[in-house]
């Protein structure tokens, strides 16, 4: 084996251990399932059970137990559950630090800065409308 192989090889294994490292770190702060449940408590709160005008025609639909890591909530027409959502909320852990991420329509709107407020409000720890 030449030098320049010893030295491949040697630095193969380097990078192999600090992904193996990485991947067994801990994960940082709260799960991406307890930020949405904090979310979709204050949305069904703030937005429907205080009557929201923003969000009459709609209707909120949750998956928290997403198989793929990424809890999220939908906002859907209420004459159309099946539909295309007009919002969706999504949690999922990035490098070890759990984010959210939202979506859709609804945010084009002049509701729009004021809903993506309160949903980085909510996903902060905050609480209220």
């Amino acid at each position: 084996m030449n030098s320049f192989n010893i030295i491949a090889v040697s630095s193969l294994a380097v990078i192999l251990a600090a992904c193996q490292q990485t991947g067994n770190r801990a994960p940082k702060g709260p799960s991406p399932q307890s930020i949405m449940v904090k979310i979709a408590r204050q949305a069904q709160s703030c937005w429907f059970i205080n009557k929201d005008p923003a969000f009459a025609k709609f209707r909120m639909a949750t998956e928290l137990n997403s198989p793929a890591g990424r809890p999220r909530i939908l906002i859907v027409p209420k004459n159309n559950p099946k539909g295309l959502p007009t919002l969706v909320v999504q949690a999922e852990r990035i490098v070890g630090i759990a984010g959210v991420s939202t979506f859709g329509p609804l945010l084009d709107t002049k509701d729009g800065p004021r809903i993506q407020g309160l949903i980085n409000k909510w996903a902060g720890g905050g609480t209220g409308c």
